[in-house]
């Protein structure tokens, strides 16, 4: 296989990586985290380590649209000034409250990457679920890749709590409105 993925046999090949993590926010409903993080162009609101996030081409929050993330971790080029990467959205499922994609073109070291974050219900209140399949991806291993997923997920999870939370003043009619 070519490097990062892209040889005649990537298409076919399964990807060697899988993970899933998740992270629970106090406070939020479910409903309520995905009005906000359901918005594909939005990601540098939710992950602080990604500083730009814009859509390039094609209708905001539609299957087919392309963003444009960037920030300043690239494990796979450690000298470069930003870690950039587009990223087409899949699938859309509202009622399920996720959201598919992939990415297209980086500089981070991915081959094949394909992941779906969504919004489900927890006892706490919702849960951030972030869950992919990838090549290996250069510069990391399977279970620091997954550890910094982890990390990503619960820092979304905490800031839904304080930007949610935040609105509510303590009126719990307020939950409903987002």
């Amino acid at each position: 296989m070519a490097p990062h993925g892209h040889g005649p046999d990537s298409e076919t090949a399964a990807p060697e990586w899988r993970g899933t993590v998740r992270a629970a926010a106090a406070g939020p409903t479910p409903d309520q985290a995905w009005a906000l993080l359901g918005d594909f162009c939005s990601l540098d609101k939710w992950v602080s380590l990604v500083q730009t996030c814009r859509r390039l081409e094609g209708d905001d929050g539609r299957p087919g649209c392309v963003r444009y993330c960037a920030g300043p971790v690239n494990m796979a080029a450690p000298g470069e000034a930003v870690g950039w990467s587009k990223e087409r959205l899949l699938e859309v499922d509202a009622a399920g409250r996720s959201y598919s994609y992939e990415v297209v073109e980086t500089n981070k070291g991915f081959g094949r990457y394909r992941a779906t974050i969504g919004v489900e219900p927890d006892p706490a209140g919702c849960a951030v679920r972030w869950s992919f399949e990838a090549d290996p991806v250069e510069g990391w291993t399977l279970e620091g890749f997954v550890g910094f997923l982890e990390k990503l997920a619960h820092g979304i999870a905490k800031r839904l709590e304080e930007e949610i939370m935040a609105n509510v003043d303590g009126d719990p009619a307020a939950l409903r409105v987002f």
